[in-house]
């Protein structure tokens, strides 16, 4: 952060800074989950989310304008460029403008922003652009760049691509074979996440033994870290309880050894 001779913080790091409190504040009125009774209450707090976001991106567009007479060195420069950009992106994505979204993380990616390749594949999966979504996810790969979460990206990528083609035709199987293949090369590298995503997304077109293979995996990977994952390996569990039976999900809990049945047991 840059300070003048004074010791005050600069009018460009005071703009930064609301800017950021505005961001963080619109993701927390986000999460805020109300009841269908409170429709009045979460019409206001939608708004107020949208305003807030909407902020948030003008903030970021003025610091922009700032930047080339702020004196600042060059990596700092950059630096905030990205960070201008990545931020913009993320509050229209937030607001659903898709193209604006879209402009402004190849800003950022055009800026040296990598891991933008990430969020480029997201907008363009929301956008119905499936072949720029690939395009994104594997310069990702290539450029290694969030590896892991490119490999999720093109899992839900060609998964979603697959279920379009079986609406049509209930034996093409051939994207959602790619799905497969890519949630295992994200979870290969300890995104275990992945592995529940797609549990849940074959569960959602009924390809039962699919979706318990992933869930098996996560039971898993969940147990060898149960120490951070204790909470995630007890949800999941139940599901896989539910989907399994009793006789296939005994199995699964056998499979991953005593410890996993302490920490269903309530010893840990």
């Amino acid at each position: 952060m840059s300070v003048s001779e004074a010791g005050a913080i600069s009018p460009l790091d005071r703009l930064i800074n609301v800017a950021d409190t505005i961001f963080e504040r619109a993701i927390e009125l986000e999460n805020i989950k109300l009841g269908k009774k409170d429709i009045e209450v979460s019409e206001v707090i939608d708004q107020t989310k949208n305003d807030a976001f909407s902020n948030c991106a003008k903030i970021w567009k003025v610091i922009l304008t700032m930047l080339p007479n702020a004196g600042l060195e060059q990596p700092r420069k950059k630096e905030l460029t990205i960070d201008a950009y990545k931020v913009i992106s993320r509050c229209f994505h937030r607001l659903n403008d898709l193209d604006s979204a879209k402009k402004n993380i190849t800003e950022a990616i055009d800026a040296g922003y990598l891991d933008g390749f990430i969020s480029l594949g997201a907008i363009c999966i929301d956008m119905n652009d499936f072949e720029g979504a690939e395009t994104a996810f594997k310069s990702a790969i290539a450029k290694d760049a969030q590896v892991t979460r490119a490999h999720a990206g093109l899992g839900e990528l060609y998964f979603a691509m697959g279920t379009e083609k079986l609406a049509s035709d209930p034996k093409h199987t051939e994207y959602i074979t790619r799905a497969e293949e890519e949630f295992i090369l994200a979870g290969k590298e300890r995104f275990a996440e992945s592995f529940e995503r797609a549990m849940d997304l074959f569960e959602t077109i009924g390809w039962k033994e699919n979706a318990l293979a992933f869930g098996e995996r996560a039971v898993g990977f969940y147990n060898d870290h149960r120490e951070s994952y204790g909470e995630k390996l007890l949800s999941l569990n139940t599901r896989i309880r539910k989907l399994a039976g009793a006789d296939r999900h005994d199995k699964i809990v056998q499979g991953v050894g005593r410890k996993l049945g302490e920490v269903l047991g309530g010893k840990n």
